[in-house]
């Protein structure tokens, strides 16, 4: 062969490697529809099942095996079809991907990887099984996060059963019961509606009011519910609704889409003071009807109710400003969920809100029960976050000591699994590297959009993008 023919031929095959090496990195790095994109934004032409067989086609990276182990599922199908996911925590990459959750399969992998001293895992069984069978001399540690899940499950079911303890606990015994005149403001400044709304709402009040006295006219006369109604252009059921009512009808409340009044409304005079003091923030509004005033419902019922104020083209009524405190015109304040008062015992104290710490003080010391059962499980959220494992058996004990079904259920958990658990309280592991990479694999899973294979997704979380 002449010898520039032979270069010829070198230099094409020169470019062709470099540009498949070129192509199989942008295959790895974002997928084939993504991937099939950019090659054409950069002038290389070509389609996304040939950046899908450059995957397919490249060598799986092989990975030496970790002295220390992550492991935790991930779904394929949500709640149908799962997998897992291996990760090095010492190195933060991933090192092994399997087709299920079962613990043969877990358990194959450790036998052809030995080495492996310590696996963090969730409270699956499976996980627990396979790493007995598979690695029985490395150290099973229990991972804090699922842990403090456990607990808070069991707080929630506790209180599931204390309903009338949450309810009481809501007001505060030094407040009085019954609404009394002096807390009922004075109006502010403007309604936080426009003068066409106010004209609008009067003129549909009056409307109803006369429609009242028409309808009990003609039931005076001795019409008939059907003549009423054809006279009046009423449907017979709301000339019957206006004949069970003995007195003209009241002004309708603000009411949301579902028909029910809006849960800010007791909070408008509080708002509409606060506007024209100059505090121009909702999400200041917010907390101060929070913390201050009991509010529970949420932050964009606030801003909705601001947002009309913000436009400057609307002319609102004007009224002579208030100088009286705003309370909120409804004593009655919903009781937090049982989901909540968990959620709050297990932070620590100064994380909690003034008003959280005020409702758990009531709660506690109206029921010296609750008090045993909150201390128990304030005390394990502790050596938790501490990583105060050496005091577990002293905190099995106590639990043996009290009576809470709930609490005996929880330990009884933890002791089926002690070892792994004492180790969660005591190791640095956790899973929260893990529960990262999940995240990154479910990111290059939903790029495939559903195309790729098991072994192309393993490949490509093998070889970090």
């Amino acid at each position: 062969m002449p010898s520039d023919c032979l270069g010829s031929w070198l230099l094409t095959l020169i470019k062709t490697l470099r540009l498949a090496s070129v192509l199989t990195l942008i295959a790895f790095a974002l997928g084939g529809e993504a991937g099939h994109r950019l090659g054409q934004e950069m002038g290389l032409l070509t389609s996304p099942d040939t950046v899908l067989r450059l995957i397919q086609r490249a060598p799986e990276k092989e990975h030496p095996t970790p002295r220390v182990l992550g492991v935790d599922d991930f779904s394929f199908l949500r709640a149908k079809k799962f997998g897992t996911i291996l990760i090095d925590l010492e190195k933060r990459v991933p090192v092994g991907l399997l087709p299920d959750r079962e613990a043969e399969t877990f358990a194959k992998w450790l036998t052809e990887h030995p080495g492996v001293e310590l696996i963090s895992r969730d409270r699956a069984g499976a996980y627990a099984e396979g790493a007995r069978q598979g690695a029985p001399q490395a150290v099973q540690c229990a991972d804090r996060f699922h842990l403090l899940v456990n607990l808070s499950e069991t707080l929630e079911s506790f209180f599931l059963n204390k309903r009338t303890a949450l309810k009481d606990a809501v007001r505060d015994p030094g407040e009085s019961c019954q609404p009394t005149t002096e807390q009922r403001p004075a109006r502010p400044w403007h309604t936080g509606r426009t003068e066409k709304q106010e004209g609008k709402s009067e003129a549909l009040y009056q409307e109803r009011v006369e429609r009242y006295h028409q309808v009990h006219d003609l039931k005076a006369k001795k019409a008939d519910l059907a003549d009423i109604a054809r006279q009046l252009n009423m449907a017979r059921r709301t000339v019957y609704h206006y004949l069970k009512m003995t007195e003209p009808p009241e002004p309708r409340r603000v009411m949301n889409r579902k028909g029910r009044p809006k849960k800010v409304v007791p909070y408008q005079e509080y708002l509409l003071k606060r506007w024209h003091e100059g505090c121009r923030n909702a999400r200041q509004l917010y907390r101060e009807l929070t913390i201050d005033l009991g509010y529970t419902a949420s932050y964009s019922n606030v801003e909705r109710y601001l947002a009309p104020l913000r436009t400057k083209d609307h002319k609102f009524k004007q009224e002579e400003p208030s100088k009286e405190p705003i309370k909120p015109t409804t004593t009655t304040k919903r009781p937090p969920s049982a989901k909540q008062v968990s959620r709050w015992i297990t932070l620590p104290k100064e994380r909690r809100l003034a008003w959280q710490n005020a409702y758990l003080d009531r709660l506690l010391q109206a029921h010296p029960a609750i008090a045993q059962a909150a201390e128990l499980m304030v005390d394990f959220a502790t050596m938790l976050r501490e990583r105060d494992g050496k005091r577990l058996d002293e905190w099995l004990a106590k639990v043996e000591q009290q009576e809470v079904a709930e609490l005996k259920s929880f330990a009884a958990g933890l002791r089926k699994d002690y070892e792994a658990v004492k180790a969660g309280l005591t190791e640095i592991w956790s899973n929260g590297q893990v529960e990262g990479q999940v995240h990154r694999l479910k990111l290059l899973k939903r790029q495939a959009y559903g195309r790729a294979s098991f072994e192309t997704l393993r490949k490509r979380v093998l070889r970090r993008a």
